[in-house]
């Protein structure tokens, strides 16, 4: 109960913050292609393709596109070979470079942490549950610098951190595809709708505290309504099926049901809380993020290893929402919300801004 406690004072104060963030226009310089180092596999055709496709729809500089070697496990580099990968890489990640564009969809992990949490941060076993073999069970880690900061911060001289995420597909058509989604949300300024869904699921619905009090506060404002589901009595079910105006989508299982049949406006972002939606592209186990994707949705979220159902290591609508819609790409909405990433992959079109302003 205290735990509990604890969590909704915590959503209570970032839903301050976030809503209050709605007041003014915050100035930092805009993200474009110019800002984004796309990095793609040597002698891999299907992440080769992806890239200069994205570089060409993006207007990536061609010197911002580079192949990289990748030896070892295909899941999962060694901290060695992580590191020997970033020194190699050292001329390229110069200060104008904000995003890292992974077009791959393995390796996902480097030892205990994602590989777009080690991109972006550094490798760093403080944001590991379990930093060594010794330690067990259930742990927080670190916290983002960026959690639920101004934008400006990323923008600073010596910024410790880029953003990053990985933009692949089954097939290239597919990834294709993601990006054109990204390209029309920008500046769509949709009516749309969002869902954050409470399901039977009692462990991998630790964050509905957070959705119901937030759909209560923020109701319908902005061109968004925010609906609260209590979707407990749909065992293996759901009332989220065939809707329209999707784009924002937040629930806790292990794999979820009927997410084809919804319309999801470009732009659009869904994850579930589940232990290994970030384990790679196949559909073996739990459900993976990539699967939001091949449902139409631009960008996702998911662990690579076990988090335990720590809700401040999974993505907080009450900082994304109001992120997103105040004019923040998709990267750097998505990546504000998530208070502990370190073993949290994101996966989608990084520079989707639906709401972009004017100025």
């Amino acid at each position: 109960m205290l735990k509990l406690k604890l969590i909704l004072q915590r959503a209570l104060l970032a839903i301050a913050l976030s809503l209050s963030a709605l007041s003014y226009a915050e100035t930092s310089p805009r993200l474009s292609g110019e800002h984004v180092l796309v990095l793609y596999k040597n002698n891999d055709s299907h992440s080769k393709q992806i890239a200069d496709y994205y570089s060409e729809k993006r207007q990536v500089p061609e010197n911002q596109v580079v192949a990289v070697d990748i030896k070892g496990s295909p899941s999962n580099l060694n901290q060695k070979q992580f590191e020997q990968l970033v020194a190699n890489l050292k001329p390229k990640l110069t200060s104008g470079i904000k995003v890292i564009l992974l077009t791959w969809h393995a390796p996902y992990r480097v030892e205990c942490m994602s590989i777009t949490s080690a991109f972006a941060l550094g490798f760093d076993k403080q944001y590991c549950s379990r930093p060594t073999k010794e330690i067990k069970g259930c742990h927080t880690t670190a916290i983002s610098p960026y959690y639920n900061a101004a934008s400006l911060t990323l923008w600073e001289e010596n910024a410790p951190f880029r953003l990053s995420m990985m933009l692949s597909g089954k097939t290239v058509k597919e990834a294709k595809e993601l990006i054109d989604r990204g390209i029309a949300a920008d500046n769509s300024h949709p009516q749309a709708e969002a869902y954050l869904v409470r399901t039977h699921d009692r462990s991998r619905s630790s964050r509905w505290p957070i959705f119901e009090r937030f759909a209560e506060l923020w109701g319908e404002r902005k061109g968004l309504t925010v609906n609260f589901v209590d979707d407990r009595p749909y065992k293996g079910k759901t009332r989220i099926k065939n809707k329209d105006k999707i784009m924002f989508y937040h629930t806790g299982l292990t794999n979820v049901p009927s997410i084809e049949t919804n319309t999801y406006l470009p732009g659009a972002i869904a994850e579930h809380l589940t232990s290994g939606a970030g384990v790679g592209i196949d559909t073996n186990g739990q459900m993976k993020a990539f699967r939001w994707l091949e449902a139409g949705v631009t960008g996702s979220y998911g662990a690579v290893t076990e988090p335990c159902n720590y809700p401040e290591k999974f993505p907080n609508p009450q900082v994304l929402i109001p992120s997103y819609l105040d004019g923040k790409t998709l990267i750097e909405a998505y990546w504000k919300s998530v208070q502990q990433p370190g073993e949290g992959l994101f996966v989608g079109e990084p520079l989707a801004r639906p709401w972009a302003k004017s100025n």
